[in-house]
């Protein structure tokens, strides 16, 4: 993934794009593969486009240990794509604006924190299918299960 939010480019290899469309199925085994450092910052952007509510959390903890990673490119793009993930999955304008990728500079030193107390406040309430928001965003990567709902 490179790029500002409104020029991604996710790299997705063959096996990512046959994930995509199986949707909420592909969840439980991709949440199971998020403690691989190695692949985790692939894994979020999948569950970004499969997850709901039940990947949410797991994300935010993902992201936190990412933050006292040593490597630098690691933990960047661990942050970057649990950005991108969580907001495409919930909608929220917790780092950017979700209807343009537009970045608000929110938390710039603490993303995980950012969307942490979001969650602890949202959480209880929270489900993907209630959203009512538009999906159709412009400059935004609306991708997997999420593509072109409104």
């Amino acid at each position: 993934m490179i790029g500002i939010p409104m020029e991604w480019d996710f790299h997705f290899t063959e096996p990512m794009k046959a994930l995509l469309p199986i949707g909420t199925a592909a969840q439980q085994p991709l949440l199971k593969k998020l403690s691989d450092p190695e692949i985790a910052d692939q894994v979020i952007i999948l569950l970004g486009g499969v997850g709901d509510e039940e990947s949410v959390g797991p994300i935010i903890h993902a992201m936190k240990l990412a933050s006292s990673a040593p490597q630098a490119n690691r933990r960047g793009k661990i942050i970057s794509a649990g950005n991108l993930a969580l907001t495409n999955i919930t909608v929220a304008d917790v780092i950017w604006h979700h209807g343009g990728g537009i970045p608000m500079n929110r938390c710039p030193d603490d993303p995980a924190g950012c969307w942490s107390k979001w969650w602890r406040q949202n959480q209880a309430s929270f489900h993907v299918e209630t959203l009512t928001e538009s999906r159709n965003y412009v400059n935004y990567p609306n991708y997997g299960m999420y593509r072109g709902l409104p």
